[in-house]
């Protein structure tokens, strides 16, 4: 068995080696439908690429190819842990961090949401709002970061909490007029955090070999992360490493996770599910969850105060708003039928919150059994804060009418510190897909044959998944309520 076990493993490795080798080779073939120009820069700074040009075709055969070899790799190398496979963790992590500094060495890919960013820190950098001002105010005055701004976000405002503008801001002061560098800049930003959140993650699986090569294997070496995360410069991975952080924290100090959490929320305030998780885990000690809750409120006050509620305007809007590839989008042309369109929608947010609790609620036994047979069962706090971390993100992810592939990033942290269950089925399947439907993943023109497959993958196919998926999760919620399911 553990000879089996072995083999799994080794090619688990290759599966993953080849996922992050397609990434990389994809990002340096240069421009393409899944690689938008970042103009202004130096040719010594990375991200460096090749300049060929690749057809849109190539690259979205290739960044397929990586997803799913990835997705077999990330499943080998489940089924080879849970059969007693034991790879060095330290060996994996260090591999990880190298492979998460060589993404970022090619031109980020999959969304042009990286020269957004670049243009809201510009703004910010430059004494406008990003919450009120957008990307084509830049352009009109000539400046070089707004004009870098693909269709249809020059005139979106910015949805991101006031410390992701910070972050921004930041990159902005060190890349000032090149869009090239501030994008260079934000990538290595959300590297270091990715990286810093898999140590958190090895702390919090403790010594434990098994888990802690767990860790190494799902998340530093996921080329899914690696790619949605990590090279396509998302504030997702900045945002999580602020979480993760909370839970580490908050075994010794209430008051540092809450400023922690808050901090997350102030970058994305999705990861406000991190704070009913930490409340969850303090249930038992009511002073400890009014000092999470009470410097939690401070780090918010402090971060919205210079900003007002402009901050909120954009996710006002953006709440309205139900993305193809989830369930919910199949009840949107029966509800606008009937239905003023404002108020279709907001049926549609309420029901995604109904199923929101009901699949936690559903899965909570499968999660909950993960937990406590996981490297986290003698704390005291731990297995409940993480567990329910797992279980909120994993609903959301499953119910919520808006959802992208790199909001999946949530829900990876706090499953690798797990046990094994099949909860971690849904995951990878979930993630797999939605990377698989957003490629190549700019808003451009494509060949025929390319817009015809990604429309019918994202818009026909990615609702069935979506519900195929939600049933998955009652089914195996619903199995795990009358005892049938061991995790």
């Amino acid at each position: 068995m553990k000879h089996n076990a072995a083999g799994q493993g080794r090619a688990s490795l290759v599966c993953l080696g080849v996922g992050i080798g397609l990434l990389l080779v994809t990002g340096l073939l240069g421009t393409s439908a899944a690689q938008p120009p970042v103009p202004g820069g130096p040719g010594w700074l990375p991200p460096y690429d090749l300049g060929g040009g690749p057809s849109a075709g190539l690259v979205t055969g290739l960044l397929l190819a990586s997803a799913l070899v990835g997705a077999v790799g990330l499943g080998l190398a489940m089924v080879a842990l849970r059969a007693g496979w034991a790879p060095d963790p330290r060996r994996l992590t260090v591999a990880g961090a190298v492979a998460a500094g060589a993404v970022v060495l090619v031109p980020p890919m999959g969304s042009a949401d990286h020269l957004v960013y670049a243009a809201y820190g510009r703004l910010a950098a430059t004494g406008g709002n990003p919450y009120t001002e957008t990307a084509s105010d830049l352009a009109r005055a000539g400046d070089p970061v707004g004009r870098a701004v693909e269709a249809p976000w020059q005139d979106t405002p910015s949805v991101y909490g006031p410390f992701a503008t910070a972050e921004q801001w930041l990159a902005s002061r060190i890349g000032g007029t090149s869009a090239h560098t501030t994008v260079f800049v934000l990538t290595l930003l959300g590297a270091v955090a990715f990286v810093l959140t898999g140590l958190l993650l090895q702390r919090l699986a403790g010594p434990d070999h098994g888990a802690r090569s767990r860790v190494a294997l799902l998340w530093s070496l996921n080329p899914l992360l690696l790619f949605v995360a990590v090279n396509a410069g998302h504030v997702d991975a900045f945002a999580v490493a602020f979480a993760v952080a909370a839970l580490v924290a908050v075994r010794s100090s209430p008051v540092l996770a809450g400023v922690l959490v808050g901090l997350a929320c102030a970058t994305k305030v999705t990861l406000g599910l991190f704070v009913l998780a930490l409340v969850w885990g303090l249930r038992r000690r009511p002073k400890a969850i009014a000092q999470l809750l009470g410097s939690a409120a401070v780090v918010g006050v402090l971060a919205y105060l210079p900003v007002g509620t402009d901050a909120f305007a954009q996710i006002r809007e953006n709440s309205k708003l139900v993305s193809l590839a989830t369930a919910l989008r199949l009840t949107v042309h029966p509800l606008e039928s009937v239905l003023a369109p404002d108020t279709a929608r907001t049926l549609i947010g309420a029901v995604g919150w109904l199923l929101l609790v009901v699949v936690a609620w559903l899965l909570a036994p499968v999660v909950a059994r993960a937990a406590r047979r996981g490297p986290l069962g003698g704390e005291a706090v731990l297995p409940d804060a993480v567990g329910a971390a797992a279980l909120l993100t994993l609903a959301w992810l499953l119910t919520a009418p808006y959802s992208l592939p790199w909001y999946d990033v949530a829900a990876w942290a706090p499953f690798t510190v797990l046990a094994a269950s099949a909860a971690d089925g849904l995951l990878l399947a979930r993630t797999a897909f939605m990377v698989c439907a957003y490629v190549p993943g700019r808003a451009v023109p494509l060949p025929d044959a390319v817009d015809a497959f990604a429309r019918t993958v994202r818009g026909t196919v990615g609702p069935y998944v979506g519900v195929a998926l939600l049933l998955g999760a009652l089914w195996l919620g619903l199995r795990a309520r009358r005892g049938r399911v061991a995790g």
